[in-house]
């Protein structure tokens, strides 16, 4: 999840779109818009498929749905999960078993040697701890949250995994905004980042923010490096906006549907970085590891 600003008249990630953008940069924002309005609903069916003894129905799904970029809704959240027994993985729209294949596919495909994963606003999901048990690929891979409820039930349950598939990999909590990665680990030092909803979480509140956070996403990536969003939103509109934030070799496939619902797999990778920042942690960066204890 991300941060804890709204929107304000020209905070919209098109307001400095070069003129000839302007008219496709518009349609897109109405498609988001409209993307928006239609999340509350499918966020509403996910939610009651869990057990009613996590919390009443009424309150925490009002809650998240109005406030999905806010860390205070999401510690809400779950702290009362933490009060109904222990830890369980949560996923947004499916998970890791939907995707292993294709993200066995990426991770095949880079140099040889440890690869670096970011699972971004990671929540309790089954995406990173799982992809750290089966990978046959050694990773060291990075859960990263604003909630420390969140990161806390993900540590209880990467305390209960059996052993990794690779006995080198290796996984590690991180509490830290996602709109913010850069003051958090050094540029260039991802090879896979993976945003399964969190970037749509984001532009449930604020679209500049969404913008902000795939710019630090690709910030942090290495040149060879591949950013993946997975989401339900129409290409239409997700492919205008993560050009605007910085996104080049955008590539979208149809990569599950569930009930009727198509989601969608974004790949995306940085511009041609500045050679003078590749590996160089940010300046005002006072935790370049962003380790938690």
């Amino acid at each position: 999840m991300t941060g804890e600003e709204s929107d304000r008249e020209g905070d919209s990630p098109y307001a400095n779109a070069p003129p000839t953008a302007a008219g496709t940069a518009r349609s897109a924002l109405e498609k988001m818009a409209a993307t928006k309005a239609a999340f509350a609903p499918k966020l509403k069916s996910l939610i009651q498929t869990l057990p009613a003894s996590v919390a009443p129905y009424s309150a925490w799904t009002d809650d998240l749905l109005r406030n999905m970029d806010q860390r205070e809704a999401w510690d809400r959240f779950y702290s009362q999960r933490e009060k109904n027994g222990p830890p369980h993985l949560f996923d947004w729209f499916f998970g890791y078993k939907e995707i292993s294949t294709f993200l066995g596919s990426i991770l095949g495909g880079l140099p040889p040697g440890q690869a670096r994963v970011l699972d971004v606003g990671c929540g309790t999901s089954s995406l990173g701890l799982e992809l750290y048990r089966h990978s046959s690929v050694q990773v060291h891979i990075c859960c990263l949250d604003f909630s420390s409820a969140a990161l806390r039930g993900l540590a209880r349950m990467l305390q209960d995994s059996p052993p990794p598939c690779h006995p080198l990999s290796e996984l590690r909590c991180h509490l830290g905004d996602a709109t913010k990665l850069s003051h958090l680990f050094a540029l260039g030092s991802f090879h896979l980042i993976l945003d399964k909803g969190t970037c749509d979480s984001a532009l449930r509140g604020s679209p500049r923010r969404a913008r902000q956070l795939v710019s630090e996403c690709l910030r942090i990536l290495s040149p060879e490096g591949c950013l993946v969003q997975i989401s339900d939103e129409d290409p239409d509109a997700r492919v205008p906006f993560l050009e605007t934030a910085g996104g080049a070799n955008i590539k979208v496939g149809e990569i599950a549907n569930l009930n009727g619902i198509a989601y969608y797999a974004y790949t995306l990778s940085p511009r041609a970085p500045d050679p003078s920042e590749v590996g160089q942690p940010a300046k005002s960066a006072r935790n370049p590891t962003g380790e938690q204890p």
